[in-house]
């Protein structure tokens, strides 16, 4: 199955339309291993035991911002982000979110979208003492949820891409 689909991870840094292409293009790749008309796409997700590519997404910008706070980044990329102080620490967020001033290059920035997925996870799962644990974790949660308007926007594509193999 992951062979059939693989593939499309190229795929994510894309624009919205072309992002609808390629979930299609992923339905019709389901519905040919499977052999069915009549299922829905989620019916066929749910069958292959595998998140929609939004969800993938959402996990892929979470577990990045995972390597961030623990230091498995390079420093460069680390920079980006702006930690909360400890001792100051009073609504149990680790990043700063930072201000913008337009949409296109500030809310769906990986440097404002990060955090943002980030702050709002549960704690226990922030503080996971190791990737593998943090991944188990994220897997089984719908991230969706936590994202405000969140539309597959550009940035779910981006950090897919170029972050993930980091």
């Amino acid at each position: 199955m992951k062979l059939v689909l693989k593939p499309l991870d190229v795929w994510r840094f894309c624009k919205s339309s072309d992002k609808k292409k390629v979930d299609r293009i992923q339905e019709r790749a389901l519905r040919a291993v499977f052999k069915s008309k009549s299922e829905t796409y989620n019916d066929l997700l749910t069958k292959a035991g595998l998140p929609s590519l939004h969800q993938q997404r959402l996990q892929n910008i979470a577990i990045f911002m995972y390597k961030v706070k623990n230091g498995l980044v390079p420093t460069y990329i680390a920079e980006i982000f702006k930690t909360t102080p400890k001792h100051y620490n009073l609504r149990n967020v680790d990043f700063n979110i930072p201000r913008f001033r337009t949409v296109h290059y500030g809310k769906h920035s990986l440097r404002y979208f990060g955090p943002h997925l980030w702050n709002k996870l549960d704690k226990t799962d922030r503080e996971k003492p190791n990737l593998k644990s943090f991944k188990k974790s994220i897997k089984s949660e719908n991230l969706s949820h936590f994202i405000d308007n969140c539309k597959n926007c550009d940035i779910c594509c981006y950090v897919s891409l170029h972050f993930y193999s980091i």
